[in-house]
């Protein structure tokens, strides 16, 4: 499933809409990022390919994401502010989580 943030999905076990374990694969587009935001339940992240690239905190400040390689794996926890994306290639993710997987933007955001 395609999105306007410039990422696109694929649900390969569950359905993160509803309560329960879902796992998807998440294309992140080369030159796009999130916003600052959170998920209420902790997310188990493996990154497939490329180089994904994380930030904290309610400021989004992309000159402060940090790289996070292929094969490497990292935890979202539940309520954490974040932002994220790819920089100069596509990037592909393994998310593993307990639905509903909502995303909430950071206050004043």
């Amino acid at each position: 499933m395609a999105n306007p943030s410039g990422s696109e999905s694929a649900v390969l076990v569950g359905d993160p809409n509803k309560p329960g374990l879902y796992v998807v694969l998440n294309k992140w587009k080369a030159h796009h990022n999130s916003k600052p935001h959170s998920h209420p339940n902790d997310r188990f992240i493996t990154v497939i390919s490329g180089t994904w690239w994380v930030g904290t905190g309610t400021d989004y400040d992309p000159e402060h994401l940090q790289p996070v390689p292929a094969g490497s794996f990292v935890t979202h926890y539940g309520n954490e502010i974040h932002y994220d994306g790819a920089k100069d290639e596509d990037t592909i993710l393994q998310i593993v989580g307990i639905g509903p997987a909502t995303s909430t933007p950071a206050p004043g955001k």
